[in-house]
């Protein structure tokens, strides 16, 4: 019977950069599977390092979904609350231009992901839009006691992405020629509907 075993997961030895090896594990798993379907366990598995690690790397799901998406940190929990502040008839429009002044902040590198996005395999269409579902536009529909919040965060979701690829990928040219500032309205007034109001 063989004595050696596997090598122990935990801290890599030396300067390897763990962060980095579990965004990319990350990646392509999600890419893969999508969002929904991909555990916090899977991905340490595919990054061959304790669980521990990516919880002590990065906070939950959604955030090492962000960064190794987009490269960037995100605090979607606060990202959410700060939608949530304020008079109730505004949320629609503070979540559209939330996301909008975010994707104002980088546009190149979310226009290079966006495309990325839509020439990827299906299950890597469909992790970004699970994470807006279900992280940011559920939450938000599920605080006004919606019990279809599920359903209203995919639609608010594909509200938002089917703008984005209309305009970036699409290139339709009335959309292509706005300003960002100028689809805040008529994006809120959308988001608003499926988040907030009654039907």
């Amino acid at each position: 019977m063989s004595t050696t075993s596997g090598r122990p997961r935990g801290r890599r030895p030396g300067h390897d950069d763990t962060r980095g090896t579990i965004r990319e594990a990350a990646a392509r798993l999600f890419e893969a599977d999508g969002y929904d379907a991909v555990s916090l366990r899977a991905i340490a598995r595919a990054a061959d390092v304790d669980p521990a690690l990516v919880h002590h790397y990065f906070t939950s799901k959604a955030d090492l979904y962000v960064q190794a998406a987009f490269g960037t940190q995100w605090d979607i929990d606060e990202f959410v609350r700060d939608i949530l502040r304020g008079p109730h008839d505004q949320v629609g429009r503070r979540a559209a231009k939330a996301f909008l002044d975010r994707w104002d902040t980088d546009q190149n590198h979310h226009q290079e992901y966006l495309g990325t996005v839509t020439r990827s395999a299906e299950r890597g269409r469909h992790a970004v839009t699970e994470l807006f579902a279900r992280e940011v536009f559920a939450p938000i529909a599920a605080s006004f006691g919606h019990h279809n919040a599920p359903y209203r965060g995919q639609l608010a979701a594909s509200a938002l992405l089917g703008m984005m690829v209309s305009r970036h990928e699409l290139a339709l040219p009335l959309l292509a020629s706005l300003s960002l500032r100028s689809l805040v309205t008529p994006l809120g007034a959308t988001l608003q509907h499926y988040l907030v109001e009654e039907w």
